[in-house]
This record gives C-alpha cells, structure tokens and sequence, in this order.
C-alpha cells in the first residue's frame, strides 16, 4: 500500500467502486477498505462460438447457481480439403492416430514409403551403371566411386551423330568427349544426299536443291536459276470453233463458232437470223393443229419419241357343253348356261375400245309336233317346230350377236359374261350339246 502513499495511520489510495462492487472504509488501521460484490446485480456471462469450439454457459449467477461454462471441439464432417475428418474425439481430448495420417502419403522418384509402418526410405535405382548402395550408417553412397575407381563414360551414337569419348577420366588424362554429324550416302528417299560438311557446320547449297524441283500443268520453271513462274494463257480451238489474236491486251483472243452442221429434221445455221429449228410442214387437216395433232416426246437416251403405236387385237374362247338330252324348258328366255370370257388391253398408255361378238349353236332332238327356242340374252333368235309326223333328231340351230364390250383402262382387263338361254318347248322337245364361242375385238389407237 505504500505506493498509494499509505502511512502509519492511513493510506491516502483512491478506491473506486465498478458496477456491482461495494467499497467501504476510509483506508485507515482501525477502518479498511472493505470491497464486495453486490448480490443484486450479478454480472452478466454470454457465450460466444467459434468455427472450431462449440461454448455454453448455464446458471444464473448466484451463489446458489453460479454460472458454469463449458466448451467442446466441433469436428468438420465434411473437411474444404476432401477425404474424412482424421481428427478424433477422446476421454481427454481430441487426437489423430498415426494410421490414419500415413495413408496421405505417398512415395515418389526415388523414394520408397510403407504406410503400413509409416518408413521412408531412399530407393537405389537398379538400372545399370555405378551401383548406389546404403552405408553402415544409413546413409546412401556409389560403392564404385572413390579417387581409386574413376566414373566410366560411355558413348551413345544415334543415327545422326557419331559420339566419341577419349580419355581416362583422371586429373592428368581427363574424359574427352566429340562428336560428328553422320551425312548418309544413302538417303532413303532415293537420290543423293544434298548436306554437306563445311568447315562451322553442315550446309545445303541452292544449286543441290533445285533439281529436286520439275513444272507441273500452269508452271514454268527454270532449274538454273530456281525461277517460277505461272505458263501464258493458251487457247486451243475445238470442231467446229475458231480462235484468233496472241492474248495480249492490244491483241486478245477472239473465239468465233461455225455455223453447225444440220441434219434430218433440223434446219438454220444457229444465228439470230436462222435459228435452228425443225423442219416441219404445214397441217394438212381442217381441224385446229392445238386441239388436234399428238406430240413429240425426248427419251431418257435423249431420242426424240412420238405417241404410243395405235394397236388392233383380237381374243376368242369356245365353250362345248355335252350333256345327256334336257328338256328344254317352256318358259320363254330361260337361262341354261353362262359362257365367261376376260379381255385384256395390251397397251400400258391408253384405253382400249372392245367389240364383243357371241356365237351360240345348239342340237335338238324333236318329237313329232314339238318346238323348241333358242336366245342370246333377252334376244329370242331362233324357234324350231316339228310339223311332220316323225322325229327330228340331232337338228341343228346357230345365232350370233355383236355388242359393245365397253372401255378398258391401260393394262386392265374387262370380264364379259354371255348368258345362252331357251324356251318354249314343247312337244318332249329336248337339247343334247351347246357350243358357243366369245370373240372380242380390242381397238387402241
């Protein structure tokens, strides 16, 4: 107290009280300073965290419930650096093993490691030359090297450089190393070698090189002076073409054409005056030539074609039915067979017009006093009757008729049927055989 001036009876020290903090007595032996904390303002604790520590406090403050403070190391699960998190938490605190660590390790050039027992060692090369080995004391030394032995240098030609080491590498007669450029007398690519040996290097001369140089199509070139340049312009005239002038701008070329040569059907000499054209004559007919006349067509050869060929055709079929003697029915147009036939048009461009004509031929065998008809469709033809007194066998009637087939569409076909029909019989009349036959006249034009 004596450097706040404390005497025998009393120090003169000013005492100041802070929050929470009572001072009584003036400082003197009979009355000292008495300091205490005020129990009704306790003084105010707060935690503050940090990335690494995790700080709580409990309590109040009191001396019944006193403040107490904790701490615990907070553990990135998920370090910036990657991998997992070799820092543990123990009984006494945090730690890393060495297991964990060694594993981060890896050997490189010259160095061999164990992350087993976590032991880095040098590791000699076994590549042939001075052998390096450990010493006695761990450490690394050429067990072929000393003043005794000196080091061995050997030389390594390529196919360019010839290299030559003399010498034997001590103080007095050191190593001495030269080396050659090696020209080949014969290059692979065929030919002479164009390097030579100058007195400060290998060189290659202008003259060597240009012979190895030709002209190709538009090229001059002159292998004694290494020029190039482009060749003139040269026109050649073709059949039938006429070229003038040197072409120079004072006197150009001119490429003129000869009239051409025409044969059958063409006419004119290609000018603006006689332009070739076919040579036609005037429409003989009194219909419109527009309206009227076919066309000239170019094939895939480039021929001129005209229309399609006009083409007139002709198909038939017979039919025979023999059949034990029928009566022939009363009724008038009774139908007693059919005879079918298929027309095909033959031309792939065009319609076919079709005419159709049927022949049916029939034998009856008649009774004294019976008749018997005979039809094409609806059309009754014939009638047959037995005036006299005896029978007629075998008797024998033919009918034909011409109708309009109809159209067929190019390469299509038309079915026509013929229905053979009888009636009016009478008598005990009856029919032993029927031929027909179907003609049909096919028109394309």
């Amino acid at each position: 107290m004596s450097d706040c001036g404390c005497s025998s009876r009393r120090c003169t020290c000013t005492v100041t009280a802070g929050p929470g903090v009572t001072v009584d007595g003036n400082g003197s032996t009979s009355t000292p300073y008495v300091i205490s904390a005020g129990a009704g303002v306790p003084t105010a604790i707060s935690a503050a965290d940090t990335p690494t520590v995790d700080t709580t406090v409990t309590g109040s403050g009191s001396a019944a419930d006193p403040y107490e403070v904790s701490a615990a190391v907070i553990l990135d699960p998920a370090p910036p650096g990657g991998g997992t998190n070799l820092v543990h938490a123990g009984p006494d605190g945090v730690y890393v093993e060495c297991a964990d660590v060694r594993g981060c390790l890896t050997a490189g050039d010259g160095i061999a490691y164990d992350p087993a027992t976590g032991e880095i060692a040098a590791r000699p090369s076994a590549d042939a030359g001075n052998t390096v080995v450990f010493g006695s004391d761990g450490g690394l030394y050429a067990a072929g090297g000393g003043a005794s032995t000196p080091t061995i240098v050997q030389a390594q030609d390529t196919p360019t450089v010839d290299t030559t080491v003399t010498g034997t590498g001590t103080p007095a007669d050191p190593y001495e190393v030269s080396a050659a450029v090696i020209l080949d007398p014969t290059p692979p690519g065929g030919g002479i070698n164009l390097v030579h040996a100058g007195p400060d290097g290998v060189y290659v001369e202008c003259a060597d090189v240009r012979g190895c140089l030709s002209a190709g199509v538009g090229i001059d070139y002159d292998a004694a002076t290494g020029s190039i340049a482009a060749e003139g312009t040269v026109v050649e005239a073709g059949t039938g073409v006429t070229v003038t002038g040197t072409g120079t701008p004072a006197d150009p070329y001119e490429v003129s054409t000869a009239p051409p040569e025409t044969g059958c059907g063409l006419t004119g000499d290609g000018s603006t005056a006689a332009p070739l054209t076919a040579a036609v004559t005037a429409w003989p007919y009194p219909c419109d030539v527009d309206a009227n006349a076919g066309g000239v067509y170019c094939d895939s050869s480039g021929q001129l074609r005209s229309e399609p060929r006009g083409q007139v055709t002709f198909q038939q079929d017979q039919q025979v039915l023999n059949v034990a003697d029928l009566t022939v029915p009363a009724p008038q147009d009774t139908e007693i067979a059919t005879h079918t036939i298929t027309v095909a048009n033959p031309d792939a461009c065009r319609p076919a017009f079709v005419m159709m004509e049927g022949e049916v031929d029939a034998d009856f065998n008649l009774p004294a006093g019976a008749g018997a008809a005979l039809g094409i469709a609806t059309d009754e033809m014939s009638y047959l009757r037995n005036s006299g007194s005896s029978a007629i066998l075998d008797t024998h009637v033919q009918g034909t008729k011409v109708v309009n087939g109809g159209t067929i569409a190019p390469g299509g076909t038309l079915t026509f049927t013929l229905s053979i029909r009888m009636g009016k019989g009478s008598g005990g009349a009856t029919y032993n055989r029927v031929q027909s036959y179907l003609r049909a006249f096919i028109f394309v034009l």
